[in-house]
């Protein structure tokens, strides 16, 4: 990835939850992801879920959660969003591909990580690919399965 952007992850915390659940993805996508404050409640309830904000310098661009899924034992990106004034530069794949390291580093990382997503959402598809996802076949919970393998 040329020229890619440099992004960061942050925690979600007190002073930057609000900046979180303002980011929006454009009209078209909105049926394509759950809104940040869903995900930001649902990670409070569910602790398998690592709930992340995007920045690149200063400035909150996205959204990114991971969890372990407690059935397959293997690791998910649960949400990737970029917020619509952002999309286009980068972000999500340098996002994905930061993840992906932040995930491959933890002691119990699972043999493939796991994503899935809508399968209208052609430009999701093609980024997942591109960053070494390959889709199973299988539709989970409506949502085309892709699966990376971890190198250890």
């Amino acid at each position: 990835m040329r020229n890619a952007p440099k992004v960061r992850f942050e925690a979600i915390h007190q002073d930057n939850w609000e900046d979180c659940v303002k980011l929006e993805v454009k009209e078209e996508q909105r049926k394509m992801v759950a809104p940040n404050w869903y995900s930001i409640i649902q990670a409070a309830y569910d602790k398998t879920y690592t709930p992340l904000s995007i920045y690149h310098e200063d400035t909150m661009v996205g959204f990114f959660m991971y969890g372990k899924d407690p059935e397959d034992e293997l690791y998910w990106i649960v949400r990737l969003m970029i917020d619509k004034r952002f999309q286009g530069r980068g972000y999500g794949e340098a996002a994905i591909r930061l993840g992906l390291e932040l995930i491959e580093r933890l002691e119990d990382c699972s043999p493939e990580i796991v994503i899935s997503y809508v399968p209208d959402n052609e430009a999701a598809g093609k980024l997942y690919k591109r960053v070494g996802f390959v889709p199973t076949g299988r539709i989970v919970e409506g949502e085309t399965e892709a699966r990376y393998k971890v190198l250890r």
